[in-house]
């Protein structure tokens, strides 16, 4: 055999190739499971973090924050087009709707996001504390997803979390940092009237002075104009979709 030939060459290099990429796709079909189930414990890490019941950074053991999960988070799917929620719905499950939604009425580009999951969050004594809405939309160079919870009045943001995107580090990016992030907490995404106005990321600082800046209003973050009023725009379409269902929550 010429193992100098152009063919053995090639042979040998498509056959390494070959070896490689099956191991790759084993590897990564033997590890799929484990990446879900932490994707799964990020996210609901992330819910649990905006409404308060951890903080960032918190060192207790993943099984006892799993716990915290159940014991205090009940997450229901909900028809954004009716406020209805479905009862015995999974997140896996509102998918499937929507898919079958999109493919249904092709006409409606809402459809494919119509079914959405909401979690609420309980006290000790079952008392409501926290509705936790997903919140996601176009920064600058990425989607920005995170989860935005009200306190119990359904009116107030009891806090924040923007947990994945791909905004530039230090000015779009600064969307992450907990310390903006504080800056929610409080405000109101209904104006005197009770008509949804959501959380205006200002350009600039925030003047505690002018009233709609201190009930509506957070510090713009520097540098990143468009990263700003993405998530202004896209808070407030996120609120206005579970407008219907939060308005049922409040009667």
């Amino acid at each position: 055999m010429n193992t100098s030939s152009n063919g053995y060459v090639m042979g040998f290099a498509i056959g390494v190739c070959v070896i490689i990429s099956a191991a790759l796709a084993m590897t990564n079909n033997a590890l799929k499971p484990t990446q879900d189930e932490a994707a799964e414990f990020d996210r609901q890490k992330n819910v649990m973090m905006a409404a308060g019941l951890v903080v960032d950074g918190d060192t207790r053991p993943i099984e006892e924050l799993k716990k915290l999960y159940v014991e205090r988070v009940k997450e229901v799917v909900v028809n954004t087009k009716s406020g209805e929620v479905l009862q015995g719905k999974t997140q896996k499950e509102a998918t499937q709707l929507n898919k079958e939604a999109a493919a249904a009425e092709k006409g409606d580009k809402s459809a494919a996001s119509r079914y959405r999951v909401a979690a609420l969050t309980t006290d000790a004594t079952g008392k409501l504390e926290s509705v936790v809405l997903p919140i996601s939309g176009k920064g600058l160079w990425s989607t920005i997803y995170g989860y935005l919870a009200l306190e119990g009045d359904l009116e107030h943001v009891r806090g924040v979390t923007f947990y994945k995107h791909g905004e530039t580090p230090g000015l779009g990016g600064e969307c992450e940092n907990p310390v903006w992030c504080a800056q929610w907490k409080g405000k109101s995404i209904l104006d005197e009237q009770k008509k949804l106005v959501g959380i205006v990321v200002k350009k600039g600082k925030v003047d505690p002075v002018i009233a709609a800046d201190k009930a509506h209003k957070v510090d713009g973050l520097s540098g990143a104009t468009i990263t700003s009023n993405g998530i202004t725009n896209f808070v407030k379409a996120d609120l206005s979709a579970f407008e219907s269902y939060l308005a049922s929550l409040r009667k």
